[in-house]
């Protein structure tokens, strides 16, 4: 279930593709396809899209129940280029660290925080795993992903209509269809996405029965990004070098550890939020 979420976030980031000059008024599972769809071309493969990269800007508005607090206010920047390039930074232990994936080589930053943190987490970490065809293991194809929408029992809620920070957007909430929410134990899942003009998203949620997290996303797709985007900045020595076989290792270490600022022993049980080991 941890990588359903996961898949959930990353595609309800996906940006306009579509002139409109309001909140999408359609078929909600129209509105959803059209959410997912700019996004296939950055993350999977078979896209058809022109862009096949984006840069996103996601803020933890909201968090309660068994989700760590330090994970309230954290804010993510990531990138994504297809075939084989991504970068996180995210706030670890009073620190912005770094992870970035370009082709077959791994790099972080800091690189001393980096190591010791890997330490911490040994034996809960990812097996590490070849992945030469996308950006980030997922196990769907552009062709696939078209019918993704379909796995949604989408809330008839007549055409739900929001103010978020001023702007106006349709909000469309759901589950996950019964025979899938039952396979994957999450029959007490829901999430709600905020969609403004363009199908851009804005705003996610996602609830079980013990937490909720609300998620604020900024996205902007491009061709491709510039070089630099992919290297060290200028200057910097202290950084971690490794292979693209444990790349899922170093983001689940920092998935792990957003805004904490405990003792390393608090550091060794996994959240739930993290991505499932094989």
């Amino acid at each position: 279930m941890k990588r359903v979420l996961a898949v959930l976030a990353l595609l309800a980031t996906a940006a306009p593709a579509f002139a409109q000059s309001g909140p999408p008024a359609e078929n909600r599972y129209d509105v959803i396809a059209k959410v997912f769809q700019p996004f296939f071309s950055v993350l999977l493969a078979g896209g058809q899209g022109p862009n096949k990269a984006a840069t996103f800007h996601m803020v933890m508005t909201e968090v309660t129940g068994r989700l760590p607090k330090e994970f309230n206010g954290a804010t993510l920047e990531a990138a994504v280029q297809f075939p084989n390039k991504v970068k996180l930074s995210a706030p670890v232990l009073g620190e912005q660290v770094t992870v970035c994936r370009n082709a077959q080589q791994v790099w972080a930053m800091p690189g001393e925080k980096v190591e010791y943190l890997l330490k911490q987490f040994a034996g809960a970490l990812p097996k590490p795993a070849k992945n030469n065809d996308t950006p980030l293991f997922l196990p769907i194809t552009a062709q696939q992903a078209i019918f993704l929408p379909a796995l949604f029992v989408l809330d008839d809620d007549g055409k739900r209509f929001e103010d978020l920070n001023g702007e106006p957007t349709r909000v469309i909430s759901g589950r996950l269809m019964p025979e899938l929410a039952k396979s994957t134990k999450a029959e007490d899942f829901k999430a709600e996405i905020w969609v403004a003009a363009g199908y851009a998203p804005r705003q996610i949620k996602i609830t079980r029965r013990d937490f909720t997290v609300t998620v604020a996303i900024q996205v902007a797709f491009a061709p491709k990004l510039q070089g630099k985007t992919w290297q060290p900045p200028e200057g910097v020595t202290d950084i971690y070098h490794t292979t693209s076989d444990v790349l899922e290792q170093l983001l689940f270490v920092v998935m792990n550890s957003v805004n904490k600022q405990k003792t390393p022993a608090a550091l060794q049980a996994p959240s739930p939020l993290a991505p499932q080991q094989p």
